[in-house]
């Protein structure tokens, strides 16, 4: 059976699922700037649980929305001196190539905020009927005093709450921690019509109301990175409730943890950000989903070049391993393997520790049983979504070459000669056992088109057609 924490209770519970249908809600990004790899590692990791559920016969409805109104959009359109549409389709059209670089499933539904303004006119309409929010000077907010389990997600206690960036304290509300379902709109901003005046959805309310408008008032996940427990998920919380105080909402709440970059959370205070972009076309969309797998998804993930470059030269050996088999469910041990990993929380470090366990395993296996091992294998890589794309040979120039060698101070005369060069370089690190670097040199070759054999007579080939 799947079990799964649960941010909500705290706890690592059953899933009773109906595989008629399944119903997700992943919060979808705030098209203000450039995804960046923390945006990757959640759509990364909400992939491959949607399609283990696909795999277990599940009937999955998954739907990710796009915040296409918002502050920062305004402002950072402002400052652009460009339309706030125009911003946000350009960075939509960018996260919609980033989740197709790293082969992430498109949603059934991904609805846009700003094309839902009526269904979130009528939720703040039904949450104002039920006495949970009020109007006031700068827009409608929500009466958190009136919802007895706020902040009952978070786990916060109202004397701790910080009002964060996307909590405005303003002088008009009732309490610092209400939030805003209805932003009155200030000179030159952008602003529909409303009953109460112009204005624009608050940040939380677009969620609330796209869920119940496409998916029911009641889903099965709602998922998202840890980041937005509070105020993001707590809000959509207290604003469902109390619409609709007589259903659940969400059976299961699942939160992604953050990256790291040298201990410290990656954010845009911090001035830290790494755009996605940068290394997908650097290392490719296989080797970022392999690297977002090889940590716990709840875990923090650290990030750094060298584990990078880690997780290219790791996941060759697995593409090597099963590039020319046909992926089919052959080894039963194998598959109990995986279903046992991905039961247990999504398990995948220990997935993908265990196959590595089984490849060096198979020297002396006769070939019908390695067949069947390196069959499953690529299976089960193609289940979480890897496409072990065969690299394409293009002709490498001379001053590619050059430029190569001479990251290793190596003068290039010829290939031959280039290649004697770096095969000693690499061997002193063999005999030093310094495994990783000469690891590294290996994958990087391949830059060129150049692939080293170990153990083979001539050592390398070259492929330069």
């Amino acid at each position: 059976m799947l079990n799964l924490y649960n941010s909500y209770t705290n706890s690592l519970r059953e899933v009773e699922l109906s595989k008629d249908e399944v119903k997700i809600y992943l919060c979808g990004p705030t098209v203000q700037s450039s995804p960046h790899i923390g945006h990757g590692r959640s759509s990364v990791v909400f992939d491959f649980f949607i399609r283990y559920l696909k795999y277990l016969d599940c009937n999955v409805q998954f739907v990710r929305n796009i915040t296409d109104i918002d502050d920062k959009i305004i402002i950072k359109s402002a400052q652009q001196n460009i339309e706030f549409q125009e911003l946000a389709k350009k960075v939509a059209a960018e996260f919609k190539d980033a989740y197709d670089s790293l082969n992430c499933l498109t949603p059934d539904i991904e609805p846009k905020a700003t094309e839902y303004i009526d269904e979130i006119l009528n939720y703040i309409k039904k949450i104002l009927d039920k006495d949970m929010g009020y109007v006031s000077e700068s827009g409608v907010y929500f009466d958190t005093a009136a919802f007895s389990d706020y902040l009952k997600l978070s786990g916060r206690k109202l004397d701790e709450v910080i009002s964060g960036t996307r909590v405005d304290i303003l002088d008009d509300k009732k309490a610092p921690e209400d939030f805003a379902l209805w932003k009155f709109a200030k000179e030159g901003e952008p602003y529909w019509e409303s009953v109460w005046g112009k204005g624009r959805p608050g940040w939380h309310i677009e969620c609330s109301a796209m869920i119940n408008a496409i998916l029911g008032k009641d889903i099965d996940f709602h998922c998202g990175g840890n980041d937005l427990i509070f105020p993001h998920h707590e809000n959509e919380l207290a604003q469902s409730k109390a619409a609709y105080p007589d259903n659940e909402f969400v059976k299961h709440w699942l939160h992604n943890g953050m990256i790291n970059l040298s201990g410290k959370k990656m954010s845009k205070s911090e001035g830290n950000i790494k755009i996605l972009k940068d290394y997908i076309d650097q290392y490719g969309g296989d080797v970022l989903r392999f690297y977002f797998l090889r940590a716990q998804y709840r875990s923090p993930q650290e990030f750094s070049e060298e584990l990078l470059i880690e997780s290219k030269t790791t996941f060759k050996k697995i593409s090597d391993f099963v590039i020319d088999s046909k992926p089919q469910p052959k080894n039963d041990e194998l598959l109990s393997l995986f279903e046992e990993c991905m039961n247990d929380d999504l398990n995948t470090p220990k997935l993908i520790g265990e196959i590595f366990t089984q490849m060096n395993n198979v020297t002396n296996l006769e070939n019908g049983m390695l067949d069947d091992i390196k069959a499953t294998v690529k299976y089960i890589f193609e289940i979480l979504g890897f496409t072990f794309k065969k690299n394409v040979t293009k002709k490498v120039s001379i001053e590619d070459m050059e430029k190569f060698f001479n990251q290793y101070e190596i003068i290039f005369d010829s290939v031959e000669q280039a290649m004697s060069e770096f095969l000693k370089i690499r061997e002193k690190h063999r005999v030093e056992k310094n495994y990783q670097i000469a690891d590294e040199m290996r994958t990087n070759v391949l830059e060129i088109g150049i692939k080293i054999e170990d153990g083979n007579k001539d050592g390398w080939s070259w492929n330069n057609n």
